[in-house]
């Protein structure tokens, strides 16, 4: 589906005329495929290129609609409040924060709410603390057989495991402090303590009285706090109740509630043609990447070229032979491991042309025209010039050319192996940091 849309969206551009010439007809990319496979139809490979590369950015775009469609929909039926009534979290799991939108028909107010956690009725508390008490007589002995004969410290838990309720202890500090640790090492008789433990759940109890006067406020609350006030009362008076019912209405006015919503379906949509175009723009630079690569290995492979040329011309064969030689052992090894070498690949294209009928000075110029390096061009232009005018000391020339293409190879490498070093600067310093943390905080902690 998506290269069907992708040729129609060609076809769609191809009659927009110039204004989509740089989309459809772009000269880098075209040179740069060129480059890659200089034999065959290269306008029908760029047209297949670009077709590809709508297909990719059609495809993103049409999944990206759909799912942004997809979450806008599960974010509308999530927003919807069912008979105005919010569910609480159950005991323990903590308080619930919710953004709620409250409209009222003239205007949406964004109302934020913390709902707490469900409450326990007094009956349930009750009950809770009577399965509670042996559990905490038995939690608070520590090393003691029983509480008439305490000689270890005991363990005055603040809390109990599985049970709602904080606990706060009594005790007469002359014998023992509020963490259960006996406070005299030794008693001339036996002493009779009073230990309370105060069981408490949702109560807080102090006493402080203060007197203060009552006036009016300067500036009268808005529509937003009367809402915020209501359903904060709402919320208070509910607390024993499994959901929370909202206000239908403020004053004279009804309020229809729901939640706020995220706008991940929006977001997903806006961010879905930025992704397209980051695709089809890296396409691009995907296939630049590739002619880069190629120019590198190409440049790898001169020297051998040139020495495997010397050589053979100087044991006495002729050029066309040595080249023809070079080329199909090349070939005979790529059909065996399946690896392709550009420069070889621009030798085998040589023979072909040799072999249609092209003279072979014109061949060895199309054969670095098409290497487009300088080191091939150089010779190319050494065959060439051996062939119009003739040169005795052709094998001399591919030897010193051969030299000082090993030499610029080595010197290649070596700035291959400074810049991977640069890379490796930044793991060695944060391996250096780690080592030095691993060193130094044991060293303070021993200080310490």
């Amino acid at each position: 589906m998506g290269e069907v849309l992708g040729r129609w969206l060609y076809k769609r551009l191809e009659h927009m005329g110039t204004k989509t010439g740089r989309i459809l007809y772009n000269n880098a990319v075209r040179e740069d495929l060129q480059t890659l496979e200089p034999a065959g139809n290269t306008a029908k490979r760029q047209k297949e290129y670009v077709i590809k590369k709508l297909s990719i950015c059609i495809t993103i775009v049409v999944f990206g609609v759909i799912f942004s469609v997809a979450l806008w929909i599960k974010e509308g039926i999530g927003t919807r409040i069912v008979d105005n009534c919010l569910s609480r979290n159950p005991y323990g799991e903590g308080t619930r924060h919710v953004t709620l939108a409250a409209d009222d028909g003239e205007h949406t107010y964004d109302i934020s709410v913390d709902l707490e956690e469900k409450s326990y009725t007094q009956e349930e508390l009750a009950k809770l603390a009577q399965t509670a008490v042996p559990v905490l007589e038995d939690c608070i002995l520590g090393r003691n057989q029983s509480f008439d004969k305490v000689e270890y410290d005991m363990k005055l838990a603040e809390s109990l495991e599985n049970y709602p309720f904080d606990i706060r202890w009594r005790v007469d500090e002359e014998y023992m402090d509020y963490e259960g640790r006996l406070v005299k090492d030794k008693l001339e008789t036996p002493q009779l303590m009073e230990l309370t433990a105060v069981l408490t759940c949702e109560t807080f109890e102090l006493e402080h009285c203060m007197a203060i006067r009552i006036y009016s406020k300067a500036e009268q609350p808005g529509q937003s706090e009367l809402i915020a006030r209501q359903v904060c009362d709402a919320e208070s008076i509910s607390r024993e109740s499994e959901n929370m019912a909202l206000p239908s209405e403020i004053g004279n006015r009804r309020i229809s509630w729901s939640y706020q919503r995220d706008y991940n379906g929006l977001l997903f949509l806006a961010v879905t043609p930025i992704l397209a175009v980051f695709v089809f723009l890296s396409r691009d630079r995907d296939l630049h990447r590739q002619v880069e690569d190629r120019k590198e290995q190409m440049c790898m492979d001169y020297p051998e070229i040139v020495s495997e040329l010397a050589l053979l011309i100087g044991a006495g064969m002729a050029v066309p032979n040595a080249w023809n030689k070079i080329a199909e052992d090349y070939k005979s090894k790529r059909n065996q491991n399946g690896r392709k070498r550009y420069a070889y690949e621009e030798m085998l294209l040589t023979v072909y042309e040799m072999k249609s009928g092209v003279t072979q000075a014109e061949a060895y110029e199309h054969f670095g025209r098409r290497c487009r390096i300088s080191s091939y061009n150089k010779l190319s232009a050494i065959l060439s010039q051996n062939i119009k005018k003739g040169a005795g000391s052709l094998p001399q020339l591919l030897r010193e050319e051969a030299s000082a293409a090993f030499e610029e190879r080595k010197h290649a490498a070596r700035k291959l192996g400074e810049k991977a070093g640069t890379k490796l600067l930044v793991p060695m310093m944060m391996l250096l940091g780690i080592t030095m943390v691993m060193i130094m905080v044991p060293a303070f902690k021993t200080l310490l």
